[in-house]
Formats: C-alpha cells, sequence, structure tokens
C-alpha cells in the first residue's frame, strides 16, 4: 500500500539542521582550510584554528603585523596584486597561489580564493579560504622536471622519433602528418621543419619509392600491433630499421636507426659468402673435371694414336684418309675440351717466372686487333712503373683472352673496350677490363662464373671462360670481381700480387728440333690404362720400333733390374702406386742416360719439376697424336751402344 504525502502517516524529508554557534564553531575547529577574515589592509582579524596546525604560528603572533609579512618575497608581488584585485572588485572571488612561512622554517604553499564582503555591514571584511596544496605543487613540479628529463632524453636519444597522424581520403590512409618529431630525426634524416606537415610534401615521391609505406602505418594504426621492417629510402640514400606502434587512436610512432653500415656489413659478408660458395664449388667441380680429363685424355689419345698413323698411312684425299682426318679432329677437339677442364681443375701453376702484364695486354690486344670486327675500339690506359708480378704467362693470357672475347661479344653493334692496369696498395697490382657493352642483369651476373653456365646460343660457349679465369686468378694469389648492370656495360676487376724491387724475365727460348736418323728403338711403353699401351703399341711397331708395354712403375723397374735396356722410355705421369713421379728417379738410378718422355695431360708443378731435376727428360703432353710422338722420337738418337 502506498501513501499519499499530504497523509500524515507518510515518512517525512530529514529538514536542514539550523546553523547554530556550536556548529559553526565545529566547522571552524575542524576545517582542513584555513579560514580567514582580513581588513582592507591585509591585517588578520580572524584565522581558524587550521592556520596554526598549518604553519605553527598562533593568533596572538599575528597582531600589530600584516599577513604579506609571512608570504614568500618571490610570489609578495602576486599576492599584493591579487588583493588589490579583489578590494577593486566587490564580491568577485579571485584566486592566487603563494608560499608562506612555516613557524619552524621552510615554506608551505597555499592556495587562497578571497571575496571582498568590506561593504557588507554584518561582515565588513574579506573573507578568505586558504589550502594547503604544499603535496600538489610538489607532485606538479615532480612531473613538470619528469617532462623535462624525458623531453632531454627525448631530443638526445640515439634513435629517430616521430609521432605521426594518419591523413585519410574517402576512408582510406592518404597521407600522414608530423606532429612530433626530436633532434635525432634531424639530425638522422637531414629533414627540419617537418613539425605539422605531410610526409608527401617533405619527401615528395616517397609514395612511388614505397608503395606499401601508408598500408603498413595503417595497419598499425587499426589493430594496435606493433611491427618493424627495413626500407631504402631512395631520395635520402639510406636505410632504416623502423619500430612502430600506436600511441593513441589516429597516431603512430616511429623509432628508427640509420643502418647504411650494416647493410654494407650484411653485402660484404654475403659477397664473402658467395665468393666461398663459388671457390667450394669450383674446388669440388675442378676435383671432380680433374678426374674425367684424365680418363678422358686416355681415351681421346687411344683414339687420336690410331686414327693419327692410319690417316698417315692412307692415299692423300681417299675416302678412308679424309674419314682418318675427321677423327683425327673430332679427337684434337675433344683434348682441347679436356684442357679447358685440367684448366677448370686447376690449383697450381705450371710454369712461374717474372711477367710484366702490361706485355701480356699489349700481345693479347695486337692479336685481337687484326682478328676483331674494327666496330670495336680498342682504349689502353697501361701505368708505365706498372709493378712486376710472378705468375704463369700462358695461364694469364688465356685468362685475359676470355676476359676480351667475352667483352667483345657483349658488344655486337660496336663499342670500346677499355683495359687499364695501375699500381694499387703496396704489394698489389689492378687490371681492369671494361666494356661499354649490353652488360648483364642480376640474375645473369650472379651466375657468371658458374662453370658451364653462358648466355651465348648453342655452339657458341661452354661457360667455362669465366670459371678457369677465376682459378687462374686464385692460382696466382689473387681475386676476380664482376661489376654489370643491363644496358650499362661490365666492369671486371683482377687484382693480383706484385713482385717489388725485380725485373721481369725474358721468355724462355723454344729449344730447335733436330730430326735423328730414324733408326729403330727399343721403346719401353709404361702405362696403367690398357687403351692406352693396345693403341700407342701397334703404332710404334708400325714406324719399325721396338716395343715393350708395362702397366705399372713397378713392372718396369722390375724388367730393367733383370736387365732390359731401352732406348727410350714413354713413362705416364699419373698411376696408382709409385706413378710417374716414384718411377723416374729409380729409372735415372738404374740407367742415367736413357731418354725419357713423360707423358702428362697437365704440366703441373710436379711433371716440371721432373723434367728440371733430371737430363734428358720430356714433356709428352696427351692425347698423344702419332706424327707427334713420331717426331719426339725422330729426335732421340739411338744409344751409342745399340
Amino acid at each position: 500500500m502506498m501513501l499519499d504525502s499530504n497523509d500524515p502517516r507518510a515518512p517525512r524529508a530529514a529538514q536542514p539542521a539550523p546553523l547554530n554557534a556550536e556548529r559553526m564553531q565545529a566547522l571552524l575547529d575542524y576545517s582542513g582550510d584555513i579560514l580567514s577574515l582580513m581588513d582592507r589592509e591585509g591585517r588578520l582579524l580572524y584565522n581558524s584554528p587550521a592556520a596554526q596546525r598549518l604553519h605553527g604560528f598562533a593568533p596572538e603572533e599575528f597582531e600589530g603585523r600584516s599577513t604579506f609579512d609571512f608570504i614568500h618575497p618571490d610570489d609578495a608581488s602576486q599576492v599584493g596584486e591579487t588583493f588589490q584585485k579583489c578590494l577593486t572588485h566587490p564580491g568577485l572571488p579571485v584566486r592566487v597561489r603563494y608560499r608562506y612561512a612555516r613557524k619552524e622554517g621552510g615554506w608551505i604553499w597555499m592556495e587562497a580564493i578571497g571575496v571582498n564582503m568590506l561593504d557588507t555591514p554584518s561582515i565588513s571584511a574579506v573573507v578568505v579560504n586558504s589550502r594547503d596544496i604544499t603535496d600538489r605543487v610538489e607532485a606538479e613540479n615532480a612531473v613538470r622536471q619528469s617532462e623535462s628529463h624525458f623531453r632531454a632524453l627525448f631530443n638526445h636519444m640515439a634513435q629517430g622519433f616521430a609521432l605521426c597522424r594518419l591523413v585519410y581520403k574517402d576512408g582510406v590512409a592518404d597521407d600522414f602528418i608530423y606532429v612530433e618529431v626530436n633532434q635525432s630525426f634531424t639530425e638522422l634524416t637531414g629533414l627540419k621543419n617537418v613539425v605539422g606537415r605531410r610526409v608527401s610534401e617533405v619527401v615528395p615521391g616517397i609514395r612511388e619509392a614505397d608503395p606499401d609505406m601508408l598500408e603498413r602505418y595503417e595497419r598499425v594504426v587499426r589493430t594496435g600491433l606493433p611491427e618493424r621492417f627495413e626500407v631504402y629510402r631512395s631520395a635520402l640514400k639510406l636505410w632504416f630499421s623502423i619500430s612502430v606502434y600506436r600511441p593513441m587512436p589516429g597516431h603512430f610512432a616511429a623509432i628508427f636507426d640509420v643502418i647504411n653500415e650494416r647493410k654494407q656489413a650484411e653485402e660484404e659478408r654475403s659477397q664473402l659468402e658467395r665468393q666461398l660458395s663459388q671457390s667450394q664449388k669450383m674446388d669440388s667441380l675442378g676435383s671432380l673435371a680433374g678426374g674425367v680429363a684424365h680418363d678422358m685424355n686416355n681415351v681421346l689419345g687411344s683414339i687420336l694414336m690410331l686414327a693419327s698413323a692410319h690417316e698417315a698411312m692412307e692415299r692423300p684425299d681417299s675416302p678412308a684418309q679424309q674419314a682418318f682426318a675427321t677423327i683425327t679432329k673430332a679427337c684434337q677437339r675433344g683434348g682441347d675440351m679436356v684442357r679447358r677442364l685440367l684448366g677448370l681443375a686447376r690449383h697450381d701453376l705450371s710454369e712461374v717466372k717474372l711477367l710484366n702484364l702490361n706485355a701480356l695486354v699489349l700481345e693479347e690486344v695486337l692479336l685481337l686487333e687484326r682478328t676483331t670486327l674494327a666496330q670495336v675500339r680498342f682504349s689502353l690506359d697501361l701505368t708505365d712503373d706498372l709493378r712486376p708480378i710472378r705468375g704463369d704467362s700462358a695461364a694469364l693470357v688465356h685468362a685475359l683472352m676470355n676476359l676480351c672475347v667475352n667483352a667483345i661479344d657483349a658488344m655486337p653493334h660496336g663499342g670500346t673496350l677499355t683495359l687499364r692496369t695501375r699500381n694499387a696498395e703496396p704489394g698489389w697490382i689492378e687490371l681492369e677490363v671494361v666494356d661499354s657493352g649490353i652488360g648483364m642483369p642480376r640474375e645473369v651476373l650472379d651466375k657468371a662464373m658458374d662453370p658451364f653456365f653462358t648466355t651465348k646460343s648453342h655452339g657458341k660457349g661452354t661457360g667455362l671462360g669465366l670459371s678457369m679465369v677465376y682459378n687462374t686468378m686464385k692460382a696466382h694469389g689473387g681475386t676476380l670481381a664482376i661489376e654489370s648492370e643491363t644496358g650499362r656495360g661490365t666492369r671486371v676487376l683482377v687484382r693480383l700480387p706484385s713482385c717489388e724491387g725485380e725485373e721481369p724475365e725474358d721468355a724462355a727460348p723454344t729449344p730447335s728440333r733436330q730430326e735423328g736418323e730414324g733408326r729403330s728403338l727399343d721403346v719401353l711403353l709404361v702405362d696403367d690404362d690398357e687403351l692406352i699401351r693396345d693403341s700407342i703399341g701397334p703404332v710404334l711397331r708400325a714406324q719399325g720400333h721396338r716395343v715393350v708395354l708395362v702397366g705399372s712403375g713397378e713392372e718396369a723397374l722390375d724388367r730393367m733390374n733383370r736387365g732390359s735396356s731401352p732406348d727410350v722410355v714413354i713413362l705416364d705421369m699419373n698411376m696408382p702406386g709409385l706413378g710417374g713421379r716414384g718411377t723416374l728417379p729409380r729409372i735415372r738410378s738404374l740407367q742415367p742416360d736413357v731418354p725419357v718422355l713423360l707423358a702428362t695431360g697437365r704440366a703441373g708443378p710436379d711433371a716440371l719439376e721432373l723434367s728440371r731435376a733430371f737430363t734428358g727428360v720430356t714433356l709428352l703432353p696427351k692425347p698423344i697424336n702419332a706424327s707427334d710422338l713420331k717426331a719426339y722420337l725422330d729426335t732421340l738418337q739411338a744409344r751409342p751402344d745399340r
């Protein structure tokens, strides 16, 4: 049941208690604020008990004194001005903040609100309510100090900082405005006076250079998830590592570092890793190529020996003679490929001497000028005092030829081939081969030195040229670097260790051959490959020689120990067991004067060392042609006792 409000039984609302003298005194005694009455001169007429609790002065200590005597000197003028304003604007509350003295020393912060009621007869005073705000002021000062410290840290942090606001157009992020940046932002980017401006205005063309930029920032603002990424600003030529987060709706903050040095170090490390990978690849493939080439040399050698022998026996221009001539040419072409494979496998040099690289360059250019189309112009920039190098002239000429031919092929419509030499830092010289040709895209440049990789049409290139150049430079203790860009040509830089204080040696004279008497010889053929024995043996017998065939150095030494005395020994360099290196010294100890033809697919250091260490040793390159073998044997004189 509900009662009407007029019903005497209904509960009545509480009525405010009348403000009697006791209650007024309780308000004055227990108020946390100081309630004061002041006259026109600022003398205290009354202070509530809170005054003594807050600053310690008893009421009698204010007698005859103005309250302004207790205000901090730095705040007195401000308080005086506020008090005068209060006097001139009756009934208008005025507010002021100041420091007030403590009896025990020091100051408290006070905030006072005063109202001029001097003209009210029942009051005739300025009514003031004062409150202790020391804690609040100290907190505000702490905040300001913290903000000051933060601002100093903000402006002196090593990383750049930018607070930005996205600008939308038709609901899509269209730009952003710089709201605040720190000092490092300006120092790192070189961009000044950016606050309040759009990024498209500050860095023209940035949207085209980085079309995903706004999408990344908008995603952070939309999801609130921070992101980190690296970008290159082509307009600034700087790499940045950027961390982005959302500090408030519609805004993003970017903290970034310039990482050009790190990017350069990463590129150098990547280049070293590529070089190491290339070196390991070349070593592995070189070992494989060396093994394949050795076996292929023997196969080609047996075919070439028999084909060339039969070619010589057939009637000129007969079908048989032409067939054998074709087989011989095919074997010689295969032999050339084998030599390329051996060049790929090369880890050492055949004939090392002191060289002037300028002389090799001039020799190669003279050859190319006679054989190259006139539209390719040669430009030479050779240092006159170029330091000498120690190397294999044949290997270096072959490498230089490959570089020049590649450069000429890259200029099908003509151009300029520049060859430049110079002294580099102490201990090094440099050779540059620069063409103005079509250049290479990055994906081709990365594979340029891979074995068997070629961009030439079928039958025009083997893909071994640059691989062999790389290995030749590596064998000389040098380096090879290639720079190229589509439509802007190619630059190859070769660096080789130089020699100081030495003069290049003259080329060793080629020994002339004298025809022998063509008499029959006792030939001891030592080769582990049955194909070689079965092909060379019959050819030698057909030439009128007596031949003994053995499959190892140990077997040859056994025969000689048992009295065999050949007129000439054909000794294979690469065999199981003692091989040529271990067999030759023992042959010399048994028969010091017997001529030895040392057969090898590559005149490496071991073979050269043996040929120089013992007299009467001639290197016989594989695969062996019957006519070449005959020429070698014709130079040998039969033993006097035969």
